[in-house]
Parts: structure tokens; sequence; C-alpha cells
């Protein structure tokens, strides 16, 4: 065996070795797993239903104080929260020092030759004069007035009126009935043909129907007769008939067709063909009639008018609120096979108006019922799914604000004589809680980024929601108000209750609606989906400022986009420009800095304090 062979076998065996102990090893290991996991199977639902949190989580406690916070979805109210978070304000270390570093820190010093202090000085030299009009500058009292218009968004649901229209049309239709007709022939006055023994004679029928009786009459003239006769298929012999005598039968063939001909074979060989095709023995005609009794089909028009009405929406879904005539009544005719039939009608066609949603006020209620606040602008926030109808709607107010004052004009000088006439004149708002608002929607905009890590940075972070929308005259789950009552909303889900209350709170962006139940073609029941956002800093910011200003929708009613917003997307936002005042109401309840009284008070302190260090 050469070299080359033995190097080939050696590593052939070296080979299944490997193998060997690599089945091997797998072997081991598959049992090694098998026995573990035969070891732990049930422990880990043991371990969830043992679970005891008070051993595992250091100072865990099932009745946190927080609890108290949150009363549910029918709660009426926020619990204690608002009361305790003003009591953490006053009573806690941090807001008694932010308190007292804003009353007794040390007075800042007031320069005698101040610019305002020299106007308070020349004021008070003149006193005499601007007051009394003396000497030779002549001063007037004079009261100006400034409207200031602020504007406001919101939104809200329109009514929706949509119609559907009845139209009459003069129709009809045919009913069978049945009558029994007769007719009766003279053989001797049909046409005929002699042939084959027989003369054949031809009849036509003068109407359609159906033989239920024929008779057939040969009168004896003289001596005994002999006929035979065959008629539709029936043959008929009969001999020494007396005077008018007849018989009835009834054909194998019963149905006759107007104007169809058919033949009569009469078996006489004694008749004869002469002048006009009439037969006659002796030149006396022979009379032998055939009488018919026929069941006829009949058929009777009757007009009628037919309603077809054209409506682009389940009817169930609205409330009928008007009918109107769009084609006055009359009379009309139609012809049908050749025959006038005529009908008056009072109307020949309707038109029938449905509200198919009421409007509602929504967050524009309070602007709505304030006689100063005229509606600047309405954009559609979206519409029916078949574009029927704006169903909710964004809106702008413009509010307006009058400031009065009371000035002395003196000159060319003006002196305020009231605190008002310095907003009068300026015409500018710098009031407290237009800017602390967009200071604190930046400073809660920086939080949310802050809070994740440079990772997908996004603000202002929603989720989506969604209620049920019924028919008119059951309960809407979907309705902006009223859900402190629990009025008629027994059917809602724990889910749409919550909804319902953070509508009320202005924490949502309506996104549209959508039908989410159909059988055969027809609606059942509808939704509308929401962005629902924690915080109305966040509502208002993804409102008006990703959707006002930056034109970024919230995509699809079936499918909210509630998104959070981009660095980028903040940087575009304008938010001088957003209206913060449904932030107001909270910024005033839940913030407690001294009063106007207070500040004012101790700036007096100052300047005396001042003036008799002078």
């Amino acid at each position: 065996m050469s070299r080359v062979c033995l190097v080939s076998v050696a590593v052939l065996l070296m080979a299944g070795i490997a193998n060997a102990n690599a089945q091997t090893d797998a072997d081991a290991q598959y049992k090694a797993g098998a026995d573990f996991a035969r070891e732990i199977k049930g422990k880990g639902d043991s371990s969830l239903n043992n679970f005891n949190p008070g051993n595992s989580i250091p100072n865990y406690t099932d009745s946190p104080g927080e609890k108290n916070y949150y009363g549910g979805v029918k709660a009426t109210s926020d619990g204690t929260l608002k009361t305790d978070g003003g009591n953490a304000w006053s009573q806690t270390e941090a807001g008694k020092a932010v308190t007292d570093s804003m009353m007794k820190n040390p007075k800042e010093p007031i320069l005698p030759d101040a610019p305002f202090i020299q106007s308070g000085k020349d004021v008070q030299s003149r006193a005499d004069t601007i007051i009394g009009k003396t000497g030779q500058m002549q001063c007037e009292a004079q009261q100006i007035n400034r409207s200031e218009f602020t504007n406001y968004s919101c939104e809200r649901d329109v009514q929706v009126e949509r119609a559907c229209t009845r139209t009459a049309e003069l129709t009809g239709g045919w009913s069978g009935s049945t009558e029994q007709k007769s007719f009766e022939v003279t053989l001797s006055e049909q046409p005929f043909n002699i042939y084959g023994g027989a003369v054949h004679i031809t009849i036509t029928p003068p109407v359609s129907g159906k033989i239920i009786r024929a008779t057939y009459r040969y009168p004896r003239v003289a001596g005994n007769q002999r006929t035979d006769i065959s008629v539709l298929g029936t043959s008929l012999y009969y001999h020494g008939w007396t005077e008018q005598s007849g018989t009835d039968f009834w054909p194998s063939q019963v149905d006759l067709v107007a104007g169809q001909p058919f033949e009569v074979s009469h078996g006489d060989r004694k008749y004869k063909r002469v002048r006009g095709g009439v037969l006659i023995k002796h030149k006396s005609p022979i009379p032998a009639t055939l009488h018919f009794d026929l069941q006829v089909d009949t058929r009777i028009f009757t007009p009628r008018v037919a309603w077809t009405e054209h409506c682009p929406f389940n009817k169930d879904e609205g409330r009928q609120s008007n009918t109107e005539c769009l084609q006055p009544g009359g009379e009309r005719t139609l012809s049908v096979e050749g025959k006038q039939y005529s009908i008056n009608q009072a109307c020949w066609q309707f038109k029938d108006t449905y509200i198919t949603q009421l409007a509602d006020g929504g967050s524009c209620q309070k602007y709505m019922g304030n006689p100063a606040c005229t509606l600047a602008s309405r954009t559609c926030a979206f519409n029916t799914e078949d574009g029927g109808g704006c169903l909710h709607e964004y809106v702008s107010y413009s509010c307006e604000t009058r400031t009065t004052g009371k000035v002395m004009i003196c000159g060319g000088d003006t002196f305020c004589l009231d605190g008002e006439c310095e907003s009068a004149q300026q015409g500018k708002n710098n009031d407290f809680a237009p800017v602390v608002s967009a200071l604190a929607a930046l400073a809660a905009a920086g939080k949310d980024v802050a809070a994740l890590n440079g990772v997908n940075v996004r603000a202002f972070t929603g989720s989506a929601k969604f209620c049920k929308k019924f028919a008119v005259g059951f309960s809407n789950c979907c309705k902006d108000s009223g859900w402190g009552q629990d009025i008629g909303i027994a059917s809602c889900s724990t889910e749409e209750k919550a909804l319902g209350k953070a509508k009320e709170k202005q924490l949502t962006v309506s996104v549209g609606e959508f039908c989410s139940k159909k059988v055969l073609g027809v609606c059942l029941e509808k939704k509308r989906g929401y962005c629902q956002f924690d915080s109305k800093l966040a509502q208002i910011v993804q409102q008006q400022g990703r959707n006002g200003q930056l034109r970024i929708g919230f995509g699809a009613a079936k499918s909210p986009d509630c998104r959070g917003i981009t660095q980028t997307e903040l940087q575009q936002i304008k938010f001088d420009n957003i209206d913060f005042s449904n932030f107001f109401e909270d910024l005033q309840k839940n913030q407690k800095i001294p009063d106007n009284n207070a500040l004012t008070e101790r700036v007096r302190e100052q300047i005396a304090t001042q003036l008799q260090n002078k």
C-alpha cells in the first residue's frame, strides 16, 4: 500500500472519530437542556402568582398617597391635586424660599437722579399748575381709549344638514284575468275544396282562446241522412238526426289563435261545388254550423305612481327637519298600447332635509357667547366620509379688549392720572400670563427632549384614542360636554368616558370620523379618532404649532398620527403667535405669586426710604 493511501485512511479514521465524539457531545447537551427544562417547568407561573412586591421593592406600599388624586373617569373634579399643589407652594420649604426671595431680598438702591425720580419731582413742583390750571401753562384733562384685539383658537362640531330627494314617476302594470267568448260559423259560407271524396272547409277564428265546448248542428233535409266530420283532430259520425238536432263535443286540439285558420273535413258526397264556393243541393244552401265556446285570457293595465328615492347617506343617522316640494303637482298622462291613462299628484318630487349632526360649541363656546368676540376665520378639520359636509372645524375668534385711562395734557407734556393710561397709550400687552405660558411651553419641550437622551428626539407626543358615535336618539360617546352628569352614556366604555373628560379639559385634537361597522353596505356604527396629550401646553403647541403653522396633519381617522414634534419643527414654530389662553386658567389657579398691591407697596417703601435718606 502506498504512502498516499495510508495517509488517506488515517484521515478518514480521524474524521470518523471526530464525528462520533461530536454526536456524543450533542446528545449530552440535549439531555442537559431537557433536564433543565423539566426542572423549571411551572416555576414561572408560580413565581408570578406568589410574587410579593414588598419583599423585592424597597419602601413598597399598595396605598400610596397619590392614589387620592385619581377619582376615576366619573369623578367631577381632580381630587385634591390642585389643593395640594397650592399648599406645596405656600407651605413647603422650596415654595417659601421663592416667596421670601421676592419679598425679603435686599432692596435695590434707587438713585436720587434716576429719570423717574426727577420726573416725579417735576410733577410735584408743578402740581398746582397741573391740577388748578394756574400759571402760564394751560393744562387740560382728557380721557383716552384704546382697543386691543386678540385672536383665540378653538375647535367645534358644526351642524350638518343633508338632503334626500323623492321623485314620482307615472307607471303601471298588467294584471291577468279570463272571460268566456263564443263564435259560430256556417260551413256553407266558408271557403272549401273538394278532394279525396270529402269537402275540406277552411275556418278562421276571430278570437284566441281555449275551447271549453264545441257544438255541431247538421239539419235533416229529407229521409235519413248520414254525415261524418273531422274537427281539430276529433271525428264525428251521425245518422238519422232530426231537424235542427246537434251534438256537443270536445276537440283534441283545444287552443285557437285569432287569424290562424284550421280545416274541417266534411264527408257527405251529395254536395257539390257550385258558384261562389257555396255548398248546395237542389240549389238550396245547407246551413250546417259549428259553435265554439272559448275561455279567453285578458290583460288589464292599471296605472300607478312609483316613488324612487336618492339618499347619499343613512337616514337612520339623522333627524328629518324639513320637507319641500321641488316639482309642483298636476296631472300627468301615460300612453300604453294606444290607450291614455292619467293620474293627478299633489307633488311629483320632494326634498327631505335631515340633521345628521348637531352643532356643539366645544372649546369655542366661551367665545361664541362673548359679544366682544367676532368670528375671524374657520377651517374645516374633516368632512363626512363621502364628502357630503364638514363635521368639525378649527375656528379663530378675534376678541376686543378696551383700555381706558385719564391723562392731563400740559403743553407738550402728558401726565397719567391713573394706572390705566400707560397701557392705553402704549397699546402693548405685557401681561404676565402670555409671557410665562410661552416660556412654560419651551421648558416643557426641553424636558421631553432631555428625557429621550438624544434618541428619536420628539416633544409633546400624544396617543390615539377613539369613541363610538351612534345614530340620533342613541348614546353619543363622542360628545364634547355633559360627561360629568353621565346622561345617556351608559353604553360608553371606560376608555370613552376617560376621553370625554380629557376633551372637557381641552387635552385632545379631533382627527376624523369613519365607519367602523358596516352590514350589506349600510353603516351601523361610526367612530371618531383623536390625539390625546398629557397637558394643555402639549395640545396647544401640537394643534396651533404643528397643525396650524407647519401644516403637518394628524393622519387618518382610523389611524391618528400623534407623534411628537421634532427639534427642527420646534425651531420653526413662532411661539409669540400661539394663543395660550386655554393655559391661563391653570396658570392662575396653580401659581401663587405676590399680588400687585404687595409689589406696589414695596416700591413705595423703597422710594420713601430713598427720599428720607436724601
